[in-house]
């Protein structure tokens, strides 16, 4: 009869050790390009924001906040927003959904743009308050590790600030409504004033907001 012949203990045990480095190498980087995805749907989320809250403002000439439900002519409003949890698909005049919607002080003009939330973001857009002459927008993922927001007074800027601690703590209803990490710290709409620049946001290590 041939002679079987089968791996040693000590080849076994080699490869189960090649295999455990490469696992160690490719864990962490794959954890890290999901939480980067993750982030990425954030930045996206706010910039979607920005953009809606600008067509807003050149058909009633003024800004709004986050809202759900279908589009009417009596929408509108100010203040603070509603806090959006995706998915949540645009609004119509048939269905309800994501909008921002504002109404001008002066005139009493009454403009929505329809807003899209995707799946996993947490997201809030706000005015001052007074004549909503500026707006505020934060999104972060529920799973990710860094905020995002944006200022109306200065919105080429995007601020971010960041927190290990954050990922799963937010929340998203199935109604699509949703809550902040509670370490989050979001400053107050002002006028007139870049109100991220040097504000603390609750990060870790870096505790305040931080231009992108």
């Amino acid at each position: 009869m041939k002679n079987r012949k089968g791996f040693t203990l000590i080849e076994l045990m080699i490869v189960v050790a090649i295999i455990a480095i490469l696992a160690a190498i490719a864990v962490p980087q794959y954890k890290a390009y999901v939480m980067k995805a993750r982030n990425k749907k954030a930045i996206a989320q706010v910039s979607l924001g920005r953009n809606a809250e600008a067509s807003l403002q050149e058909q009633i000439d003024c800004y709004g906040i986050t809202s759900s439900g279908a589009l009417t002519a009596t929408s509108g409003g100010s203040g603070a927003g509603a806090t959006l949890g995706g998915p949540l698909a645009p609004a119509s005049v048939s269905s309800a959904g994501g909008m921002i919607t504002g109404t001008n002080s002066v005139t009493s003009a009454v403009g929505t743009q329809p807003y899209e939330v995707s799946a996993g973001c947490i997201v809030r857009c706000s005015t001052e308050g007074t004549n909503n002459m500026t707006f505020q927008c934060v999104a972060i993922h529920v799973d990710g590790d860094t905020a995002y927001g944006v200022d109306g007074d200065n919105d080429a800027t995007i601020y971010w600030v960041r927190n290990p601690n954050w990922p799963g703590t937010g929340t998203i209803t199935a109604g699509g409504t949703g809550t902040f990490p509670s370490g989050l710290t979001i400053p107050t709409v002002t006028s007139a004033s870049d109100e991220f620049a040097g504000a603390g946001g609750g990060g870790s290590p870096t505790a305040n907001w931080t231009a992108k």
